[in-house]
């Protein structure tokens, strides 16, 4: 896929997601701009103070990779399991390792945590996410 900023109504650089507190420990929180096919979905993994975020579209089938709303597979705080086809992708990288899109990336988008808010970042730098503890 190409850059996240050209996908439709994906939010601008600078744009407050959630306060980091809104966010859960090993979990996973979607934030929507947009309504309908056209809506852009954030999905934001936390792991203490660090946040990553993807467009919350699989590659396999251009699914939200969760089933229900803020509930994500996240497994042993290192893999993210679609909901929908089992594709299974590392955290940290955004790479599918296992299930039908193998090989393919979860499109990132850059967040950084300011003044305990997570916000999108101006350029392609992330809030590092150590592994979490089983």
């Amino acid at each position: 896929m190409g850059d996240w900023r050209d996908l439709p109504s994906a939010p601008a650089p600078g744009t407050v997601l959630c306060a980091l507190e809104e966010t859960t420990e090993g979990g996973g929180k979607e934030v929507v701009f947009g309504t309908g096919h056209e809506a852009f979905r954030v999905l934001l993994l936390r792991s203490g103070a660090g946040v990553v975020a993807y467009h919350n579209c699989c590659p396999h089938f251009s699914l939200p990779l969760n089933y229900e709303p803020d509930l994500f597979h996240v497994i042993d705080g290192e893999d993210l399991m679609c909901a929908h086809h089992t594709a299974l992708f590392k955290i940290a990288t955004g790479e599918s390792f296992d299930g039908p899109c193998a090989g393919a990336k979860l499109t990132k988008v850059p967040v950084a945590v300011i003044d305990d808010k997570i916000v999108i970042a101006s350029v392609s730098t992330t809030s590092p996410l150590p592994s979490l503890p089983p």
